[in-house]
């Protein structure tokens, strides 16, 4: 992942921007990740991440494709989460043949905000072409290596995480105050993305897609990689829940009077996502994991408010507060009246 630190700094948004909402994938049973590794999704996360590289050496093979993607998000205005519309549609897609078939599906036009929309539907077919143009060349030059660290990730999921899941999500679901959606939650891995290096979109389901690159700078190797996953999956159970903590705390922040463009209103709920999934893979999955916003120094860079919920949720988690009285001294610490 690039730019780690800040992973998914906006709670919300990349589910909010995608593609219109249509009945989630129910499955009848406790909700599940379903880990895809697919070579063509890896392809086109590649182009991204050289992509937003300005410094990055990019293979002659490449640079058509790396073009094309820089030419539509310099129309999205550089901003990683408007590429929701198009990420979204990703899944299921095997070859560069399914993406150009998946990517004619994205709207035609984008309002990235009132007066101002983009060639969404042309941007992404442009991107398509070039990938197909150069997937013989990644499938037999860069794929394979990718393949092994990519498989080599899901084998530590397979060993490590898998087989206390169930608690975990069901521990997790629990402390955020979420009925379980029953959903089969899909976390593509990748070996590498752009900032913020994970991120979960909805896709054409209605249900929320994860995608997670298993390098970056911050160590993958333990149990971090667990922790990247299960906060990506909040997103997905998030979109999906229509009562839980995350919600309580949206309504109490705008009471409260913050609005959805101030940075507290985003960064709030979202730390505590960060908080509760560090929680939940310490409590169900591996003892002395150490926080993904304290290896990463998260925490720390969004300031004092973090440090606020993280000491609050912990008080409720020991039970020394309500959940009601947690998210009322979260919003006193965070929101002070003006």
């Amino acid at each position: 992942m690039s730019s780690w630190p800040l992973l998914a700094v906006v709670a919300t948004l990349p589910l909010a921007l995608a593609s219109p909402v249509r009945p989630g994938a129910e499955t009848s049973a406790p909700s599940r990740l379903v880990f895809e590794v697919t070579p063509a999704v890896d392809l086109f996360f590649h182009v991204r991440t050289l992509a937003a590289d300005a410094s990055a050496s990019v293979p002659a093979e490449f640079a058509p494709a790396v073009e094309a993607v820089r030419a539509l998000d310099k129309e999205l205005g550089g901003f990683s989460l408007a590429w929701g519309p198009v990420e979204g549609l990703l899944p299921g897609c095997k070859g560069a043949a399914d993406v150009e078939a998946a990517f004619a599906r994205a709207p035609e036009t984008f309002e990235l905000r009132p007066g101002q929309s983009v060639g969404l539907r042309a941007g992404a077919l442009r991107i398509a072409a070039a990938l197909k143009a150069v997937e013989p060349a990644f499938l037999t030059g860069t794929w394979p290596a990718h393949e092994r660290a990519i498989q080599a990730a899901r084998a530590r999921l397979a060993e490590g995480f898998e087989p206390k899941e169930a608690a975990c999500l069901a521990y997790h679901m629990k402390s955020l105050g979420m009925s379980d959606p029953e959903l089969a939650i899909p976390v593509y891995l990748t070996m590498s993305a752009p900032f913020p290096g994970a991120v979960t979109h909805r896709g054409e389901g209605g249900r929320g897609v994860c995608f997670v690159a298993v390098e970056g700078p911050v160590d993958m190797q333990g149990s971090l990689l667990f922790e990247t996953v299960l906060h990506e999956a909040t997103h997905a159970l998030d979109v999906a829940s229509k009562a839980s903590v995350l919600e309580d705390l949206r309504e109490a922040l705008g009471a409260a009077g913050l609005t959805p463009r101030e940075r507290a209103f985003r960064d709030v709920p979202h730390t505590l996502m960060f908080v509760q999934a560090a929680e939940s893979i310490r409590r169900t999955v591996v003892p002395d994991h150490v926080d993904y916003g304290v290896a990463s120094d998260y925490y720390a860079r969004v300031g004092p408010s973090a440090e606020s919920v993280r000491e609050l949720w912990h008080d409720h988690l020991e039970e020394k507060l309500t959940r009601a009285e947690a998210v009322a001294e979260i919003v006193r610490a965070v929101a002070p009246p003006k």
